[in-house]
């Protein structure tokens, strides 16, 4: 066997040096790479998680004991003995609520006689220049016993008078297609009484921690704006079916 020199020897072991601090870095980054991967599978479970629980409608977990019961002059419609109450603070001049429209109706009729919904005025008056005058409307409309009429026709037509400087005009033009007292309406539409009233049902929804709508309570609790109808469904289903 021959036998190397000091100068082979010496290249030999830097030669295994510099291996083994090779391997050493090649271990460091093979570690670091674990190790944001552990982490970016930990994030995307957590996303995904998440997603599913914003995804999925929820009823909030803090009932709302302060919720006020209905009254005489609030407007009603459904059983009032079912075992679900579903209210709404809207604002008409609002495109969300406009978009929950249909969906609360269609609940209405698919829940027939097991559903009890209150409307409850919450006028964006800073943002909507129709906000409270289209309030004042249907609180006249009321007083008839047409407000449903007079919040269907809002809601259906929002489009036409959102903008319009003449929303008053538009509004007495539905009262007379209601088959109102007209004069009455607009002695209604004028009086201290609604606004009040409406202002003390904004002033309430405020005190509830509402800063926007349409917000959803369903026996007294709110609850996330469900993104399809079935969502909203299912909620219902599930009051109901409560033991």
């Amino acid at each position: 066997m021959e036998k190397l020199t000091k100068k082979e020897k010496k290249e030999l072991k830097k030669q295994e040096w510099q291996e083994k601090l090779k391997r050493q870095e090649q271990n460091r980054k093979l570690k670091t790479f674990g190790i944001w991967v552990a982490a970016a599978v930990v994030l995307a479970l957590a996303v995904f998680g998440l997603l599913q629980i914003a995804n999925s409608p929820q009823i909030s977990s803090t009932s709302s004991s302060k919720l006020p019961p209905a009254t005489r002059e609030d407007p009603v419609t459904g059983n009032p003995n079912a075992k679900v109450t579903l209210v709404e603070y809207s604002d008409f001049q609002c495109p969300a609520c406009a978009a929950y429209y249909p969906m609360v109706k269609e609940l209405l009729t698919d829940f027939n006689g097991k559903i009890y919904f209150v409307y409850r005025y919450f006028p964006l008056t800073a943002t909507h220049q129709n906000a409270m005058i289209s309030s004042l409307a249907a609180y006249a409309a009321n007083l008839q016993g047409k407000f449903w009429e007079m919040h269907d026709m809002l809601f259906q037509t929002q489009n036409s008078w959102a903008s319009s400087p003449k929303a008053r005009e538009t509004f007495m033009g539905y009262a007379k297609k209601l088959n109102l007292d007209i004069d009455k309406f607009t002695k209604d539409i004028d009086s201290g009484q609604a606004k009040d009233f409406i202002n003390d049902s904004y002033n309430k929804g405020l005190a509830l921690g509402i800063n926007s709508t349409p917000t959803f309570f369903i026996n007294g609790s709110k609850i996330q704006n469900p993104r399809t109808y079935n969502d909203f469904k299912s909620l219902i289903d599930n009051e109901i079916n409560k033991k």
